[in-house]
């Protein structure tokens, strides 16, 4: 029977210094989904160290990501006690995607317009 090797769960600190931000700043990117939500133990929240460098690999490589991870599976290689690999999967929802600034901008013209019509309405 083969045991993986313990590992210790990445506090909001953690996640923190990894990536050089605030805690609020991994709260921000929680709370938009950019960043994956962590697991609450008790009263405090953890994530998975396998979960988050995961995350952080296909945000880091972007474009370059394998086959695998644009279906939302990634495979792990966790090394064992004895010496060989074992092989783990996490399931990741991938990142909400946001319009490209060019609709978006359309999307805000739209909205000037049907607000300037709707006062052109009441002023009538």
């Amino acid at each position: 029977m083969t045991t993986s090797p313990a590992f210790k769960p990445m506090s909001k600190n953690d996640v923190a210094d990894v990536l050089g931000v605030s805690l609020r700043t991994v709260e921000n990117w929680v709370n938009d989904g950019s960043l994956p939500a962590p697991s609450k133990l008790g009263n405090r929240c953890y994530w998975h160290p396998t979960v988050f460098y995961a995350w952080l690999e296909r945000r880091l490589v972007g474009d370059a990501e394998p086959t695998s991870a644009r279906t939302g599976v990634d495979v792990l290689t966790v090394p064992s006690e004895s010496g060989t690999a074992d092989v783990a999967t996490a399931r990741v929802q991938p990142a909400p995607q946001k319009k490209p600034a060019s609709e978006r901008a359309t999307s805000v013209d739209r909205m000037r317009a049907k607000n300037q019509a709707d006062l052109k309405a009441l002023m009538a």
